[in-house]
């Protein structure tokens, strides 16, 4: 079942709300068919944006274009758009296939069919046995389903999910990760995900939008953005980072050199650094290594080991010096072989280092 997607664009866009801003001047491009998520703490403006593209804000600034339409003045049910919230809202008195076809009622379609293209829908959620229950009846993550559905039905070319995820249980919510993808993939309409959980938009996302306070600090593919953060928000906000913080000692363009208190480092000169500018050497915990206290190689240090937090399949081990905690990220292969009295020597290769200039971290 092909449906058509269509390009987002935001151009010079602010919101403001009285005297406080809540989007700054944006400027962003989604293609036509990307599954596309915008990613950041409670209160960032991800729902903002959405409800912008959606029509049901107005810009203070700037314009929204989809496709190549112009959107100013365009009311909601006007826009090739179509919403779902965290609150599903289905009709209670409605079974499945008559909550699909609602939409298409509206649209005046012949009965006949709606019923058709409602089951279609269903069938195309994977709930083709459920068309005659009611949404009680169903699971959580059914519901979910029932809601794209629905959306779905109207065609539209965008489709703005706003954590639509977050009140189910972990493993549903991995289920429906997939689902989504494989329903965006299937249809090929733009899907603009808004999520605070980087593990939803890392898994999910073509590519994505990290926020902070109503700016848009970094766009692009979740392996790029884990890989090679832009700013310090980021580098702690998406996925987990050891922090080495002091001032630099040597810089060019590809690697800068930090004197510490834990010691010197060198780590690829992210930000362009020069000598003496306060700086952060960020390390995610699977590329920092316990080595043999008697091996020669540089970014080395002594730690103490404080504990061991089993994840399953993967193990973290903590370490701390100074009053700094440091994490190490393995696969867990049995007992580490540390206790409470170990000392061990922490080392990462300078390519597994990025140097930032000092900056605000992600405090969720």
């Amino acid at each position: 079942m092909a449906m058509h997607g269509k390009d987002v664009v935001l151009e010079n866009v602010s919101i403001k709300f009285g005297d406080f801003t809540a989007i700054h001047p944006t400027d962003l491009h989604i293609q036509a068919g990307e599954f596309f998520s915008i990613l950041g703490p409670s209160g960032c403006g991800k729902t903002t944006i959405l409800r912008t593209v959606s029509g049901f804000l107005e810009t203070t600034t700037g314009r929204v274009l989809i496709g190549d339409e112009e959107m100013t003045g365009v009311g909601p049910h006007l826009r090739p758009t179509a919403l779902i919230f965290q609150n599903l809202a289905l009709f209670p008195l409605m079974k499945v296939w008559q909550n699909v076809a609602f939409g298409l009622e509206m649209h005046n379609w012949p009965k006949a069919d709606r019923r058709q293209r409602a089951h279609e829908l269903i069938d195309l959620v994977a709930l083709s046995d459920q068309a005659d229950k009611f949404p009680s009846e169903l699971s959580g993550g059914q519901r979910q389903r029932v809601a794209v559905a629905r959306a779905l039905a109207v065609e539209p070319a965008v489709l703005l999910l706003d954590e639509p995820l977050s009140a189910l249980d972990l493993k549903l919510r991995q289920h429906m990760r997939a689902e989504l993808k494989r329903i965006q993939r299937k249809t090929g309409v733009t899907f603009i995900y808004i999520t605070h959980d980087q593990g939803e938009a890392l898994t999910m996302s073509d590519r994505i939008a990290v926020m902070k306070d109503g700016v848009i600090q970094q766009v692009d593919t979740g392996d790029r953005i884990y890989a090679n953060p832009v700013t310090p928000f980021v580098a702690s906000f998406v996925g987990e980072s050891n922090i080495l913080r002091g001032r630099v000692d040597e810089a060019d363009n590809d690697f800068a050199v930090l004197s510490t208190p834990q010691g010197r480092f060198r780590g690829r000169n992210q930000g362009r650094l020069v000598r003496d500018t306060e700086a952060m050497l960020f390390v995610r915990p699977e590329s920092m290594r316990i080595s043999d206290p008697e091996a020669e190689s540089e970014n080395r240090f002594p730690v103490a080991f404080a504990r061991r937090d089993l994840e399953g399949s993967f193990v973290n081990l903590f370490f701390e010096q100074n009053n700094e905690e440091f994490i190490v990220h393995l696969t867990n292969a049995g007992a580490s072989g540390l206790d409470a009295t170990s000392n061990a020597i922490l080392s990462f290769s300078p390519e597994d280092g990025f140097v930032m200039a000092v900056g605000e971290l992600a405090d969720e």
